[in-house]
């Protein structure tokens, strides 16, 4: 077998997917890699003392496989071709005399762009110049852009009869002894792995590289080069605020947003523009997968639950002062419908200020595309960190391991997104927030330990004291202007309110009732909402009543926390109890 060694390049401050890549072709009998996840981007490299940046095949055929004697690239729209004219000569050779024997014609008329075709005959070039007595003519290289193009996905069995034959054909070239012995190197380069044929991404003499998107020092190094090439005026202070506001995007986004911003004449000293653009670059690539939320409030805008809001602040401390080791990796918040699960997580993003981001529906109809818009996602977030990642109607969205009728799609997305939760190298980093007023259809792999590792609690309002602090948040929230003070006591600081008159209501109900009141006060042309204003809408408000599965609800939250601190002294129920009351209500839900 060749000395593979040679043959690696010796970079300085290389980005660690190339080192990897290169140790692997080195120390063992791999022929092919699938390269996939950030592959549109540029790659940053030092070498004889300059950092570089260039875009991922320009970095491939100049710079890693630079000592090959021939490096041939091939997609579907520019077909086969090769970066220099001595290499394509010297490929045109070899067609011509494949043209000879086989009584083609692609020297002369062209190569093909078909791929089983381009396969077939990339395949037999090889071969051929592995049968040549000079050993520069088998140091070997062929790049395979948008690689899922070529060797497609299809359902087992399924998918056209050239598709098959074109991951069969390369699948013969990847496990070729003769192309393991010697100094050939398969690079297919796709965004996704799942996207490609099952074949090709399961051949024991491949390995699987992801390209993950650009670090903090990367970034760093980058803005420094654009800023001055473009002459931005950036200062050096400006340039570390800029890194940490950029993450989770590629270095040809931050170009484009830094270029954007220098035309608009926008101020570098403020981030609001650069965390706008980010936000919609990220939302345009993922394509409705996820949702960024700006938190407009801290922990101080949550009313009632105290015990909770204590619990988060004593985290909050934690992330701020950098002890990421001891923040949990997850939360479980659970509670009755209406009780403020939602604003209470968007408020804690807001205390520690980190973006915040939704998770929304990646299932899709498409064989592999679910995989795929994981697998994005996945990649996404980790860009991104830090970040809050809140999953609403958790029980709903997550699914089981259990999953059928589905070729098996269920069980593998939920194995992979449970790994990813699960990764502690991620603690601190992604804050996962799962929400749900149904923990128990949750399953069991989410709520342990090493996921969602701490299960808030919510309850709701049952005190005056309850729906004063809810009425004084939701004034300022919604910006309503009032003539009193108080829901409790006498006029007019009071609206003469008792504590029957709104115990029945939740926190989204009193929200709802302030809101038609203060629509009644605008269209009689007041800005002020009146005691009769909000008097009228209580006696016509109809909350939807369902007392059973509301404390079933409660009673699940209950059974579910981690902490007895988090549990008000009504809810206190010993175990037995609680699992014989839960049992009761179960028929009514």
């Amino acid at each position: 077998m060749a000395d593979k060694s040679e043959l690696v390049p010796k970079l300085i401050d290389a980005p660690d997917w190339a080192d990897d890549m290169a140790r692997k072709y080195a120390s063992s009998a791999l022929s092919q890699f699938i390269l996939h996840g950030n592959v549109l981007d540029l790659v940053e490299y030092t070498q004889e003392g300059q950092r570089r940046f260039l875009p991922l095949v320009d970095f491939l055929t100049d710079v890693f496989f630079a000592q090959r004697s021939l490096v041939i690239t091939y997609d579907l729209s520019s077909g086969i071709q090769c970066p220099q004219k001595e290499m394509r000569a010297a490929m045109l050779k070899s067609v011509r005399a494949l043209d000879t024997i086989r009584g083609t014609d692609y020297a002369d008329r062209g190569l093909p762009k078909d791929p089983l075709k381009a396969v077939e005959l990339i395949k037999r070039v090889i071969r051929g110049r592995l049968a040549s007595a000079k050993p520069s003519d088998k140091r070997i290289a062929v790049i395979v852009k948008y690689a899922e193009t070529v060797f497609t996905e299809s359902e087992a069995g399924g998918g056209s009869v050239p598709d098959r034959a074109t991951s069969i054909a390369l699948a013969e070239l990847a496990s070729d002894p003769d192309v393991l012995m010697n100094d050939v190197t398969l690079v297919l380069i796709t965004e996704s792995v799942l996207a490609l044929n099952k074949r090709v991404q399961a051949l024991p003499s491949g390995a699987t590289i992801q390209i993950p998107l650009p670090d903090e020092d990367t970034r760093e190094h980058y803005i420094e080069r654009v800023n001055g090439r473009a002459e931005l005026g950036i200062s050096d202070e400006l340039v570390k605020v800029l890194k940490k506001h950029t993450s989770g995007l590629t270095l040809m986004q931050i170009r484009s947003l830094l270029q954007e911003a220098k035309l608009g004449n926008v101020d570098f000293g403020k981030p609001d523009y650069i965390y706008k653009r980010k936000r919609e670059m990220i939302e345009t690539e993922c394509r409705g997968l996820l949702e960024f939320i700006e938190p407009k409030y801290n922990l101080s805008m949550v009313a009632v639950h105290d015990r909770a809001v204590d619990e988060l602040k004593r985290d909050s401390k934690l992330v701020l002062a950098g002890h990421l080791d001891a923040v949990p990796m997850g939360y479980l918040i659970t509670g009755p419908a209406g009780a403020g699960k939602s604003f209470l997580i968007k408020s804690f993003a807001g205390e520690i200020g980190i973006p915040c981001v939704e998770l929304k529906n990646f299932r899709d109809k498409w064989v592999g595309a679910t995989e795929q818009n994981l697998e994005k996602i996945i990649n996404v977030l980790s860009g991104l960190a830090p970040v809050a990642c809140i999953i609403d109607e958790a029980d709903a969205y997550m699914g089981t391991r259990e999953g059928g009728g589905d070729s098996g799609v269920s069980s593998r997305v939920f194995s992979r997104l449970t790994s990813f939760m699960g990764d502690t190298a991620n603690r601190g980093k992604i804050l996962w927030f799962l929400i749900t007023n149904r923990p128990d259809l949750l399953a069991i792999d989410l709520k342990r330990q090493g996921r969602a590792e701490k299960h808030i609690p919510l309850f709701p309002p049952d005190e005056e004291k309850h729906y004063e602090d809810l009425f004084k948040v939701f004034r300022k929230k919604l910006g309503i202007k009032t003539e009193f003070d108080n829901l409790f006591g006498a006029p007019p600081e009071g609206a003469a309110l008792k504590l029957s008159d709104v115990n029945s209501h939740s926190g989204a109900d009193l929200e709802a009732l302030l809101v038609r009141a203060k629509g009644i006060a605008l269209l009689e042309g007041r800005e002020v909402l009146q005691i009769d204003d909000l008097v009228s809408c209580l006696a016509d408000y109809m909350s939807p009543v369902y007392p059973q599965q509301v404390e079933y609800q409660i009673l699940q939250a209950v059974a579910e926390s981690t902490s007895r601190s988090l549990i008000p002294e009504k809810w206190q129920i010993e175990p037995m109890e609680l699992s014989h009351r839960i049992e009761r209500l179960k028929p009514y839900v």
